[in-house]
């Protein structure tokens, strides 16, 4: 268990506002926000290094706040993996059980046991010049894991990494934290990331926890607008509430849609419309449409076999929409940039903020 309750922290210019998170028993959470907001500062006051000005941090239910860095039993990855150059890989990993006074035989058998369990046997005789990125990785990580920490904490331990190589990682992470049972507190601003691995997910910027959920309960309904930029919500379309009416660029639309509703005093709502939930030739006969009406094209890519569409407004207002590989090949031949379609946003998977 690992739990940060009100942390405040000043670093120059640059401040922790009123931090909070709750981490259970061999939960996986991930911290996820831009660089830049503070993740990695909030990681490293967990681990010791900063001592917050006001709040507390407890650790497997004993209070931590001014315990240093080597009491806490944490383990900590970074994304540079951190480890000693004129070691070898064994040397590296038996380096916290030496510190702890494990006898050779016993500082040995974890050694073995934690090289076999991440498969890094053949490298261990190697020093950190003559490895992979995937194969530091792996040392860091037998290097924490040896230890028995009560929880892992991973700094962006995937953004240094090839395509395929962070894709292997990933799983192996998630194949670490079942097997182990293990706590983990993982920072990325990677979203693919974050929802491969997380069962709960914090969002951060600037200083402050925006919203903690389980990562699709953040993706389809988000705290605020800014967190929806950050999920990559690909349409924010800004309204004026009025007569139970939200008056929007496309047209007014019927708050009663939403269940539950925004509050009666605002004034501004933000709808929050997935790429998903804006089609094309939307059929005739159905009735769970928010909008409908016609759009210019004014973009047309391609990806991974989808179609990535650009759709303008009379007056201006760019949404953006992915036909899946059936309706791309249903559509790509009639569609040029420049042309008006009918188009729709569907109830479904539509919020407001």
């Amino acid at each position: 268990m690992v739990k940060i309750e009100e942390i405040h922290l000043r670093l120059g210019g640059f401040s922790l506002k009123n931090i909070t998170l709750h981490v259970a028993p061999g939960e996986y959470l991930v911290l996820l926000g831009p660089t830049g907001t503070g993740k990695t500062v909030l990681l490293e006051t967990l681990a010791g290094i900063y001592r917050p000005s006001s709040g507390r941090i407890w650790i497997n239910k004993k209070e931590a706040t001014r315990l240093p860095p080597e009491r806490r039993n944490l383990g900590v990855v970074y994304q540079d993996y951190a480890l000693f150059p004129n070691m070898t890989v064994r040397q590296n990993i038996a380096f916290g059980l030496r510190m702890k006074g494990a006898s050779r035989k016993e500082t040995e058998t974890a050694v073995n046991e934690m090289a076999d369990f991440l498969e890094i046997t053949p490298i261990l005789e190697r020093r950190p010049a003559r490895l992979s990125g995937g194969e530091r990785q792996r040392a860091a990580l037998a290097r924490a894991l040896v230890l028995k920490p009560h929880a892992l904490l991973l700094d962006e331990p995937l953004s240094a990494m090839d395509g395929f190589t962070r894709d292997r990682l990933r799983r192996e992470l998630k194949r670490i934290h079942r097997e182990f049972h293990i706590t983990v507190f993982h920072i990325t601003h990677d979203l693919a990331e974050a929802f491969f691995l997380a069962e709960r997910l914090a969002v951060m910027k600037d200083g402050l926890i925006l919203q903690v959920d389980t990562p699709q309960a953040v993706k389809t309904r988000p705290a605020s607008r800014m967190v929806a930029e950050l999920m990559g919500i690909a349409n924010l379309i800004e309204g004026e509430v009025k007569d139970g009416m939200l008056l929007t660029p496309l047209g007014p639309v019927d708050l009663q849609s939403f269940s539950p509703g925004p509050p009666t005093h605002r004034k501004q709502v933000c709808l929050t419309v997935p790429a998903g939930s804006v089609e094309i030739f939307p059929s005739l006969d159905r009735t769970d449409y928010l909008w409908q009406g016609r759009l210019l094209v004014t973009g047309i890519g391609s990806m991974d076999n989808q179609l990535n569409l650009e759709l303008t407004s009379l007056n201006g207002l760019t949404l953006k929409t992915t036909l899946s590989p059936r309706e791309a090949r249903t559509y790509s031949r009639r569609l040029t940039v420049g042309m008006q379609v009918p188009a729709a946003i569907l109830k479904e998977g539509v919020f407001w903020v």
